[in-house]
């Protein structure tokens, strides 16, 4: 569901900021994306992930001269910052959570793709993904108006974003959420419970579940319904919202496949890559 309109989202992102001489050397070891060789004022996905290689943060990068600032969904900025100040040894690094309002714009609103402009003053940055276009404000609150929650939850599962804590969990593998392509970097160096990632890399990237959209015939159910493949059940609802879904499926229920959830039915589909 493409918006031809811009719209403000009915939750706001918070923002981290990293600054200090080895600001940028600390969280390249650490979360998943190459930011070290990465062009000031660039925008790009990431994860961090458990020391044994499961989800964490799902993270947007904004990389500065000297600081970078990493975007997390709302209530997740604290948890962020204490995560990364235990690694925070015998390094130049100062974490602070951004303390402005920071606002999350849906739909075209200008500015250039895969980059942001501004400072810890205010900014704006494009954090669109696959068929969503979003903007980080990050200031003085836009003049527009906001979703409905059903409505950017229509968009936000279309889309195929996961919560954290609501569609994945940290006994989630990346591999799981079809994010993998635009978050990892598998040619930089070691970077947090990068062994299983790598592992399964090798291997093809075989997993057992895999994040995946069930688009209704009708209304969508509550979450917590059951996914059932003839007989078997197969996931559970996680996000609903008019007639469509997210669930994490076992493997062998592919995209095309039609479920059952109660009295409905859903067809599945793959989450969009970026």
């Amino acid at each position: 569901m493409r918006l031809t309109e811009p719209h403000l989202a009915p939750t706001a992102p918070e923002l981290v900021w990293f600054g200090g001489a080895d600001a940028i050397r600390f969280l390249n070891d650490l979360i998943s994306q190459e930011i070290g060789a990465l062009e000031a004022g660039r925008v790009r996905r990431s994860l961090l992930l458990t020391p044994q290689g499961k989800l964490d943060h799902i993270l947007w990068v904004l990389r500065g001269v000297e600081d970078v600032g990493l975007m997390v969904d709302t209530g997740r900025g604290e948890d962020l910052a204490a995560t990364l100040g235990r690694y925070r040894i015998r390094v130049d690094v100062e974490i602070e959570p951004s303390t402005l309002d920071c606002w999350l714009v849906v739909g075209p609103f200008g500015g250039d793709s895969g980059r942001w402009t501004g400072d810890r003053s205010g900014l704006t940055a494009d954090v669109s993904w696959s068929n969503l276009e979003r903007t980080l404000v990050v200031g003085e609150k836009p003049a527009l108006p906001t979703l409905e929650d059903d409505h950017y939850e229509t968009v936000r599962i279309e889309a195929g974003e996961p919560l954290v804590g609501v569609d994945v969990s940290d006994a989630t593998i990346p591999q799981e959420t079809g994010l993998v392509a635009e978050t990892i970097s598998f040619d930089k160096g070691c970077f947090l419970g990068q062994e299983l990632v790598a592992r399964l890399d090798s291997r093809g990237g075989r997993v057992n579940h895999h994040l995946r959209i069930l688009r209704f015939e009708g209304s969508a159910p509550e979450v917590g319904a059951e996914v059932l493949k003839g007989n078997d059940q197969v996931g559970v609802v996680s996000s609903a919202a008019k007639d469509v879904g997210l669930a994490v499926l076992r493997r062998g229920v592919e995209p095309g496949e039609t479920v059952t959830v109660g009295d409905r039915r859903a067809v599945v589909e793959a989450v969009p890559e970026g």
